[in-house]
């Protein structure tokens, strides 16, 4: 399996809430969510990304999405996915671009950036 093929396995079960692949693809990660964002930070491991990401979106956002439009290879274990983030908050329907730098080790997810215009979120989320 490829860089690629873990990562879109990653977005596939987000989208379809099959938190057992999420939780196993991301056990061990190292995650950097955008400083300045709402849910802003560095946190390890499946659990505590939920916890403060996941977690704190759903509250925030219905009808959430993060899908990419596109994956790009950098080597054979990092992937570059850029995308939008969607959905409606109490300040209306949100549509927001992303970069997420991805980087695989044997087959799970080991670590994760976030790139993305934390102003938007801000305002999005009214935090």
């Amino acid at each position: 399996m490829t860089a690629i093929d873990t990562v879109s396995s990653l977005y596939r079960a987000f989208g379809e809430s099959d938190m057992d692949t999420v939780g196993r693809l991301l056990a061990d990660t190292h995650w950097n969510e955008a400083a300045g964002g709402p849910y802003g930070g560095v946190y390890r491991g499946f659990e505590e990304v939920a916890g403060n990401v996941f977690g704190r979106i759903a509250a925030d956002v219905r009808d959430f999405s993060a899908r990419p439009d596109e994956l790009l290879a950098i080597g054979t274990d990092r992937v570059l996915a850029l995308g939008t983030y969607r959905g409606e908050t109490d300040a209306g329907p949100m549509a927001i671009r992303f970069g997420h730098l991805w980087t695989v080790a044997e087959g799970r997810i080991s670590h994760f950036e976030q790139f993305t215009d934390t102003h938007h979120w801000r305002v999005a989320t009214a935090s």
